[in-house]
């Protein structure tokens, strides 16, 4: 019976039934609390240790390892259609065209003090708390978008950490896009090109679609953001890595 809610159908119907839910209840309530790929996570998370124990009686980690295997396989389809999406975005970056070429110098400046700090904060870190070299390389992708992230690693060469770099993308992103428009309203910011550098530099493909709520002004600014933090993180990453290697 258990295979059942083990399986790979269910498990894709379950993950997309609840992002559905919570981007309804997001819509609905207008709270970013309500950020569906946040609650998916942890939902997700929550059910593989529930059958984790119902099967096995324990939650050791050689057995969630291998349930998150068998849902990785299953979601695959995920990592599949991600390159797509994410280059789907130039759409709106050619209809604002004009928008980008009147405001090309604040979008450089603010995309570059946001790769340095970014990229500051993960060596800062790192050095602080005794991390491995590998694995802050693995991090220093950590505020471009998933695509490009795996990329970067593959090219600082620490792709046996790609599930580390992966991780840390996708908490960054989920985290701007819930506190990001919190802080907008704190501060009354209600400028689209702001805005959109804002949740674009911070927090990459998921801040991009959050700031499509507020215009398509706002997320095509955030969409040129990616494209140029991804472009001068490989080159600080690159340079960093050759100084300090």
């Amino acid at each position: 019976m258990l295979e059942i809610f083990t399986s790979p159908l269910f498990y894709l119907f379950i993950t997309i039934g609840i992002y559905t839910l919570f981007a309804f209840l997001k819509s609905k309530f207008k709270s970013p609390l309500l950020n569906p790929l946040l609650w998916t996570i942890v939902f997700m998370i929550g059910y593989i240790l529930l059958i984790v124990f119902i099967s096995k009686g324990n939650i050791e980690q050689n057995n969630i390892t291998n349930e998150v295997s068998k849902y990785q396989a299953a979601t695959s389809i995920f990592d599949v259609l991600l390159a797509p999406v994410t280059v789907a975005l130039a759409v709106p970056l050619y209809l604002n065209r004009n928008v980008l070429k009147e405001n090309w110098l604040p979008i450089l400046i603010a995309t570059f003090v946001g790769t340095l700090t970014s990229v500051g904060s993960v060596i800062g870190l790192s050095f602080l708390l005794g991390l491995d070299k590998d694995i802050m390389f693995a991090l220093f992708p950590r505020g471009v978008t998933t695509a490009i992230a795996k990329e970067i690693g593959a090219l600082l060469g620490v792709s046996e950490h790609v599930s580390i770099t992966v991780t840390v993308v996708v908490l960054t992103g989920v985290v701007g896009a819930v506190i990001g428009p919190l802080l907008i309203k704190l501060f009354g910011k209600r400028d689209d090109i702001a805005i959109g550098l804002a949740l674009g530099s911070a927090s990459h493909a998921i801040g991009t679609s959050k700031s499509f709520d507020y215009s398509e002004k706002a997320g095509a600014i955030a969409t040129v953001s990616i494209i140029t933090n991804g472009l001068l993180t490989v080159v600080v990453a690159l340079i960093t890595m050759l100084i300090i290697r």
